[in-house]
């Protein structure tokens, strides 16, 4: 019952065969081994680029920012925010520049948006794998009664870095900060630590990093 129910498609297939694929046969051969040989190199292409993007991904500088502190100037009625910036990556980071500024608030929840990455200056400094560099903000105008604790007072320490990741790109990290002046540490002397780097957070804005 079945081999004469396909019969007609068997025909059809032998008829279709014998006309058009019999007598190209070496050819279409030759055909399908060039499209196995460009299928194989294409794949190489993908795997070889998956992965050179693996290494990039495993080996690039990545550049993050720590608080390290508000510090008091030896000289001047005035504090100066410190920040460590830290290379976690396994290339060094080159053309690296920044940028810190500053701003005093009563608002615990300051919205700091948007920061500026092309306000980062200087001539480019290189941090080497696993290894830091601390950097120092403007002048911090607090006067002679030197950050004397006020609470509900917020320093806010923000700005950017820019630099190569070590495959040529250009990278960006943002930060921001947030001090309570209620931490200022009592009986400051001028050079003194006025708030502990341990004392920040990091605020819910302006943290961000390519």
């Amino acid at each position: 019952m079945l081999p004469g129910l396909f019969s007609p498609m068997w025909e059809y297939w032998d008829w279709f065969a014998t006309t058009y694929i019999t007598p190209y046969y070496d050819e279409i051969l030759a055909v399908v081994a060039v499209l196995l040989a460009a299928n194989t190199i294409l794949l190489a292409i993908v795997a070889r680029r998956q992965a050179k993007d693996n290494t990039k991904i495993l080996q690039r500088a990545y550049l993050s920012v720590r608080a390290a502190g508000i510090h008091m100037s030896s000289d001047r009625d005035d504090a100066v925010a410190h920040v460590d910036i830290l290379n976690g990556g396994n290339l060094p980071a080159t053309e690296v520049k920044w940028f810190i500024r500053h701003a005093f608030c009563s608002n615990d929840n300051l919205r700091i948006d948007g920061i500026n990455a092309r306000l980062v200056g200087g001539p480019g400094n290189v941090i080497a794998p696993h290894a830091k560099m601390r950097q120092g903000g403007d002048p911090i105008a607090v006067g002679s009664d030197a950050l004397r604790s006020q609470e509900g007072l917020y320093l806010y320490i923000w700005g950017a870095i820019t630099y190569r990741d070590g495959f040529r790109r250009k990278r960006k990290t943002t930060f921001c900060h947030r001090y309570d002046c209620v931490n200022v540490a009592p009986n400051l002397q001028r050079g003194a630590l006025a708030i502990s780097g341990i004392a920040a957070r990091d605020h819910h804005g302006g943290n961000s990093t390519t």
